[in-house]
């Protein structure tokens, strides 16, 4: 009896060759398209394998294009107007850069609908932020920028208080600034001022030095003389005894004037930086005007100390504003015989809108 050794089912009968063949041509065809899709270098170009060891650049990605900035112009109509207001007051650009700034849209829908009162309130509001600008930039010396800050705040309110110390502000920094640079170039002309005649170190009269043998062969002496080989004339002669022997190079220029502390000069505070209050937001939507006169003590530091009301019309409306703005603006001590000492003053803050 023979016995057969046992086979799976599966392997039973002979597989035919037709069938291995496209088997193998499936596999090929797999690997050749998962190099394809996963093996090959980013950015090798379509048909051309990247060559073994070679480094191929990225592709650029282009980028996206800057939105343009808008600009304050006739073509934006008055909703995009109020769109890129409102913008441009959360993102801080209350008055500046230029053409993109919250002051320059809310006059522009100003003036394409006069009556517009969303744009009038919204300027009243705006009106203290910029002329914080406007004094922040007089302060850093763009004066041509606070000058166009301050044009804009004109055609807003035309008649506020706060403009006319604005422009008193500017024209003294601009006098200061003139000042300076007039005494800069006073001081650069003095340093570079040429040396008078005959102030030069040279060897003095009479004192000999040795020179070349003469034709003779006897070594003479000659007198020292000045760079200048021809003789002097009479006139020259004469000045050149009438001069000194030794004068200063150039004349120092004047030496500033002593402080008060040091002249014992006397004279009273003075404000450095006025008082620019800020306008009452429900004063100025009721169309409320009025005063308050504050007294206040500047110490011998130049601090404002115990300021406080003593007359205001109406009463307690822009009290708060007033002591703000006293508190802010910077004074001058009070000299007596040199020496800074304290001193009471009053002022009194108008508030006026536009009319």
């Amino acid at each position: 009896m023979s016995f057969r050794p046992f086979q799976p089912r599966a392997m039973r009968g002979a597989i035919e060759p037709s069938r291995l063949i496209a088997l193998a041509v499936i596999v090929v065809v797999a690997a050749a398209a998962g190099w394809w899709f996963f093996g090959r270098t980013p950015g090798t170009p379509t048909g051309a394998p990247a060559a073994p060891g070679a480094t191929t650049a990225p592709t650029a990605t282009p980028e996206s294009p800057t939105a343009p900035v808008a600009v304050v112009s006739d073509e934006l109509t008055t909703d995009q107007l109020y769109k890129e207001a409102r913008k441009a007051m959360g993102e801080n650009r209350m008055a500046s850069p230029a053409g993109n700034n919250a002051l320059e849209f809310y006059l522009k829908i100003l003036a394409k609908q006069p009556d517009d009162s969303g744009a009038k309130d919204a300027l009243r509001e705006l009106f203290p932020f910029a002329t914080g600008t406007a004094e922040d930039q007089i302060n850093q010396g763009a004066f041509d920028e606070a000058n166009r800050i301050i044009a804009l705040l004109a055609q807003a309110d035309p008649s506020n208080y706060s403009l006319t110390i604005l422009r008193s502000k500017l024209d003294a920094k601009r006098k200061q600034a003139d000042r300076e640079q007039q005494q800069a170039a006073l001081a650069a002309a003095a340093a570079a001022r040429p040396a008078a005649p005959g102030t030069a170190t040279t060897p003095a009269a009479g004192t000999t030095t040795p020179t070349t043998p003469t034709a003779e062969g006897a070594p003479a002496a000659t007198t020292a003389a000045t760079p200048a080989a021809a003789a002097p004339t009479p006139t020259e002669t004469a000045t050149a005894s009438a001069t000194p022997a030794a004068t200063p190079a150039a004349t120092p220029p004047p030496a500033a004037p002593p402080p008060a502390a040091a002249t014992g000069a006397s004279r009273e505070a003075a404000a450095t930086t006025p008082p620019v209050p800020d306008y009452p937001l429900a004063a100025a939507r009721n169309r409320q005007e009025g005063w308050v006169e504050v007294e206040f003590t500047v110490a011998p530091d130049g601090s404002v100390q115990n300021a406080h009301v003593i007359g205001s019309n109406p009463t307690r409306i822009f009290d708060r504003e007033a002591i703000n703005a006293v508190q802010r603006a910077k004074f001058e001590p009070k000299m007596q015989n040199g020496e800074a000492v304290a001193s009471t003053l009053r002022r009194r803050i108008e508030f006026k809108l536009g009319r």
